[in-house]
C-alpha cells in the first residue's frame, strides 16, 4: 500500500485508476483510516508534495524581503512547476512577471506537443500564462532574460549523457547568476548527492557536476532539500 501523494499540477494530477477510486470507497465504508493513491513517479509527476512545500517557502522570501526582479524558470516542459510558482506568485499579489524557457518540441502521444499540454495545464488551474520564450536554451540565454532576477527554478532534465547534460546546466548557470539580484533564490532541480539526498532520485547527474564546478569559486554554499521522491537543492545570491 502506498501512501505518497498524487500529482496536483500539470496533466497527470487527477488520472486517479478506477479501481483505486472503488476500492477507497469500499475501505471507507468499512471504516479503514487508510486511503490508496498512485504510487508518485518522479519521472513522470516532476514536483513532489516537499518540493512545492520548499518552493512556497523561499518564493514567499524573496517576495516579502523585496528582492528585485522577475521570476524565471528554464525548462518548462508540461507545466507542473510553473503553474505552482504562477499560483504562489498570483496569491502573494506579487508585482513581478514570470518567464519560462522551452523548446517546446517534445510530442507526448496522439500529436499533443509539450507546449499545448503546458497551456492546457495553466487553463485547468485558472492561471495567467506566464511570458513564453521559446527555442534552445543555447540560443535564448542570456538574450532574452530580465535584467535583474529574484528567483530562478533550473529545471533542464534531459536524459543526456552526464557531461554533455552538465555543459547545459553550466551555460544556465552562467547566464542567470550575473543577473540574480542580492537575496535571490536559484534552485536546482535534480540535484543529488548520494547518501545525503533522502529519499530522493539521481535523475540528471549531470546537474550537480555542473553546479559544483561553477560554485567551487562561488561565495554561495549549495544547500540540499528535502524533496521527498525528487531531489533539489538551492542558493541565495549573496
Amino acid at each position: 500500500m502506498s501512501f505518497t501523494v498524487t500529482p496536483f499540477y500539470g496533466p497527470n494530477r487527477n488520472k486517479v485508476p478506477k479501481w483505486i477510486t472503488r476500492m477507497n470507497k469500499v475501505t471507507g465504508k468499512l471504516g479503514v483510516p487508510y486511503e490508496l493513491r498512485p504510487r508518485f513517479d518522479h519521472r513522470y509527476h516532476m514536483v513532489s508534495l516537499e518540493q512545492a512545500s520548499n518552493f512556497e517557502h523561499l518564493i514567499h522570501r524573496v517576495i516579502d524581503t523585496e528582492v528585485r526582479g522577475d521570476l524565471v524558470e528554464l525548462g518548462g516542459y508540461t507545466g507542473s512547476t510553473a503553474a505552482l510558482i504562477a499560483d504562489l506568485l498570483q496569491r502573494q499579489h506579487g508585482d513581478r512577471t514570470f518567464h519560462v524557457y522551452d523548446r517546446f518540441d517534445i510530442e507526448l502521444g496522439s500529436q499533443r506537443n509539450i507546449q499545448d499540454i503546458f497551456v492546457h495545464t495553466f487553463a485547468e488551474c485558472g492561471l495567467p500564462l506566464p511570458v513564453l520564450h521559446i527555442g534552445d536554451l543555447w540560443v535564448t540565454l542570456p538574450a532574452d532574460l530580465p535584467s535583474e532576477i529574484a528567483f530562478v527554478h533550473i529545471d533542464c532534465g534531459t536524459g543526456m549523457e552526464p557531461k554533455e547534460h552538465a555543459k547545459l546546466i553550466t551555460h544556465c548557470l552562467e547566464s542567470v547568476y550575473p543577473r540574480l539580484s542580492q537575496g535571490a533564490v536559484a534552485i536546482f532541480m535534480d540535484y543529488h548527492v548520494p547518501g545525503k539526498t533522502l529519499d530522493g532520485n539521481d535523475s540528471n547527474t549531470g546537474v550537480r557536476l555542473a553546479c559544483d564546478t561553477f560554485f567551487a569559486d562561488k561565495p554561495e554554499q549549495i544547500q540540499l532539500m528535502y524533496g521527498g521522491p525528487c531531489s533539489h537543492a538551492y542558493i541565495r545570491k549573496l
